[in-house]
């Protein structure tokens, strides 16, 4: 009995030096922009849905915002790393560092990753691969699609 029982906390002791995931993604939102206004809100500026459409390619974007929607299990320093591909596999942008959450265990954390300047150069799926603390990485795509200009009607206006 003392053999199993020496077997039994040694299990448990090795359990416990594996890595529990204390913070995940969630979602993404793919933005032009995020700004901090002085309240401590997030401004998310020029959201796009999964697709992004552009009127020409090659097309420079000044920056690229990344809102990253995660749940935090607990407190503490994690680590994060986002790498943005493009169609062809390349890396395109990335960004790493650290993220502080001393909040209560289960909340939502964003963490807004502002990379840039960008050039996407073809329509296709582009990659966004976000690796929180020690969990497995997440992948998330978003389609770049050339659009047709959208045409301005002429309004008539009468010199008043």
């Amino acid at each position: 009995i003392a053999f199993l029982l020496r077997e039994i906390v040694q299990v448990i002791a090795n359990e416990q030096e594996r890595p529990l995931y204390v913070v995940f993604v969630e979602s993404l939102v793919v933005c032009d922009d995020i700004r901090f206004e002085s309240n401590g809100k997030l401004l998310f500026v020029g959201v796009y849905s999964d697709i992004v459409q552009v009127v020409k390619l090659p097309l420079q974007l000044r920056s690229l915002g990344l809102a990253i929607k995660a749940r935090a299990l607990g407190n503490g320093r994690f680590t994060f790393s986002v790498i943005v591909t493009d169609p062809q596999g390349n890396s395109l942008l990335d960004a790493n560092g650290e993220l502080n959450y001393e909040g209560e265990p289960g909340r939502i954390v964003w963490l807004p990753v502002v990379m840039g300047p960008a050039l996407l150069t073809t329509e296709g799926t582009y990659g966004v691969r976000i690796v929180l603390a020690d969990a497995a990485a997440v992948n998330e795509t978003f389609l770049v699609r050339k659009a047709a200009v959208p045409e301005a009607p002429l309004l008539q206006t009468r010199p008043n």
